[in-house]
């Protein structure tokens, strides 16, 4: 293991492992519905307007989270596409690169913790765990997030193991780059694990680099720009909107239907952080033990690092009313590096905490094995083929856990992540993309490029009004599609060639679809998962030149 992790091997390993997971399924999955879409569409419209302070969706403005990722999945854009093309993988490169941060930090700040062979162990882990790969594959602000917290955190790590005014410079601009992604996240981490190291220690002077004024300067360079225009832009409108009705509901209610019990989150570790779990439980009593230590031993300090780092966090989660699956992300490196460490010592942990593991790990890859196999089964995809992925990806998992029940720890660890890596691979690279019926809004597009082909139009040119108003049409068909309720849809763009897309599940009970004067016409049936209901799209053609209509 020495020779594999001496010098840069550990690193390119861990960005290619963190790389292979989060493009799993970037390629191959259309647009989601619904925030990846919203994101990737307010992207698109900033360069298309030149309008890079405020974020819009269509006419809507979105005064819920600052700018950052826009301002990187344009940059991608640029370099490597246009906006017209809506190619979305282009949005998602950001959120790679998030992914990768993620890991690397995560080494970075564990070397100077557990050392360098658990923190190799946990960051190679964290890498192709569920939540950072998926999260590392979706158009939105939480993978990169991820990447600059676990940047500030390690930084702070660095600092409480002798660091001095380089880690702090690191530690600031992170903190500033997490602010421009995600307002309060970042910040809130770092003051969380800072303020219960210092009432845990009372001491406080590994901090004093934090004071070497350039830092906080470059932190405040980073976000007050933007922040002072959007305020400017908006007339005062950003913050207050941003506060009153985004940040404060999730304080005291469910927003948005995600409310939850606390417990959610622990419900969802051994699934989300699969396959990194195999060695959670021998890592948390290695860190007990340790915490509860000689006060000033190397093994203490890190212990309580790693817990000031994922207890607070996880439960301001938990304690939050609003839950979805990604906001404990954060604490997922902190989680990994005690895996890590437990890793380390599989020769010699008790047999108990190995057998939890191994039961919490074939609860969640029952789990994450049926999903392969249930969505193109239920959804339209090729079912036989995902089982043989099924099983490819349940046969390297019960092998990596035979290796840890055997204490076998290198070949547990290969193992491990490669049932990792075949997950994304099988699940959203191969399964996902399959299901035909959950890719409404791309079969609308090509419904519409057909029938316009043969009628002798250019689909690009034609006004499109929709019912079915997912994100994901939008970004598809472009900014200037028109979101309508049915019969409106009918007379919008009258007098030309137009699109009309109706979706009927959105219908007045007991109407019918009558789409009287189409020259064409396609039905599309499918699944919003959106709105968790089944439905048909009716996709019309109007005005076609004479002659070339075709039969609805």
């Amino acid at each position: 293991m020495q020779a594999l992790i001496r010098g840069y091997r550990a690193w390119l390993i861990i960005a290619a492992l963190a790389a292979a997971a989060a493009l799993a399924g970037v390629f191959t999955m259309p647009p989601l519905d619904r925030d990846e879409s919203r994101f990737a569409q307010a992207t698109a419209q900033m360069m298309e307007t030149g309008d890079y302070v405020r974020i819009s969706f269509l006419d809507e403005p979105r005064h819920k989270k600052p700018v950052g990722i826009h301002w990187l999945q344009a940059a991608a854009v640029t370099a490597l596409s246009s906006p017209e093309a809506r190619e979305i993988w282009v949005y998602r490169v950001p959120s790679v690169l998030g992914a990768i941060l993620a890991a690397l930090a995560c080494f970075w700040g564990g070397a100077r913790l557990v050392g360098r062979e658990a923190a190799f162990a946990g960051a190679a882990l964290f890498s192709v765990t569920v939540l950072l790969g998926a999260e590392g594959g979706i158009a939105k602000t939480d993978a990169m997030l991820a990447g600059a917290t676990t940047l500030a955190l390690a930084a702070l790590a660095h600092l409480r193991t002798g660091g001095g005014r380089k880690s702090a410079l690191i530690f600031w601009v992170a903190l500033g780059a997490g602010v421009l992604l995600k307002g309060p996240v970042t910040p809130m981490a770092a003051a969380l694990l800072i303020v219960l190291l210092l009432i845990w220690e009372r001491k406080a002077a590994w901090l004093k680099p934090l004071g070497f004024w350039p830092g906080p300067v470059l932190a405040a360079l980073i976000v007050l720009p933007w922040l002072v225009a959007i305020q400017i832009a908006t007339d005062g409108a950003f913050l207050t909107e941003a506060f009153a009705e985004d940040l404060g509901p999730k304080l005291v209610e469910g927003h948005e239907n995600h409310g939850g019990l606390p417990g959610f989150h622990l419900a969802l570790l051994p699934v989300l952080f699969f396959p990194a779990l195999l060695f959670l439980a021998p890592g948390v009593v290695r860190t007990v033990r340790a915490a509860r230590g000689k006060s000033g031993a190397e093994a203490a300090l890190a212990a309580r690092f790693l817990i000031a780092w994922a207890v607070p966090l996880w439960l301001v989660f938990e304690l939050l009313p609003t839950k979805l699956p990604h906001y404990v992300l954060p604490a997922y490196p902190a989680l990994a590096l005690i895996a890590g460490w437990g890793w380390t010592k599989l020769k010699t942990v008790g047999g108990w905490s190995r057998g939890i593991s191994v039961v919490l790990a074939l609860l969640a890859l029952a789990v994450l094995a049926a999903l392969i196999v249930y969505l193109p089964l239920e959804y339209g995809g090729d079912s036989a083929n995902a089982a043989a992925l099924a099983a490819l990806v349940a046969l390297a998992a019960l092998a990596a856990m035979a290796a840890a029940v055997c204490r076998r720890p290198q070949a547990a660890l290969a193992l491990t992540v490669a049932a990792g890596l075949g997950w994304h691979l099988a699940a959203r690279g191969i399964a996902a993309p399959d299901a035909a019926e959950l890719r409404l809004a791309e079969r609308a597009r090509e419904a519409v490029t057909r029938m316009a082909a043969g009628a002798g139009l250019d689909a690009a040119a034609l006004p499109v009004a929709s019912s079915y108003t997912e994100p994901s049409l939008v970004f598809m068909m472009g900014t200037g599609t028109l979101l309508a309720d049915w019969p409106e849809v009918l007379t919008a763009h009258a007098g030309g060639p137009r699109a009309v897309i109706v979706d009927s599940s959105r219908l007045p009970e007991g109407a019918s679809v009558d789409l009287p004067g189409a020259c064409a016409m396609e039905r599309i049936g499918g699944y919003n998962y959106s709105r968790g209901r089944a439905t048909r799209l009716y996709v019309a053609l109007y005005g076609c030149p004479e002659g070339r209509e075709q039969s609805p």
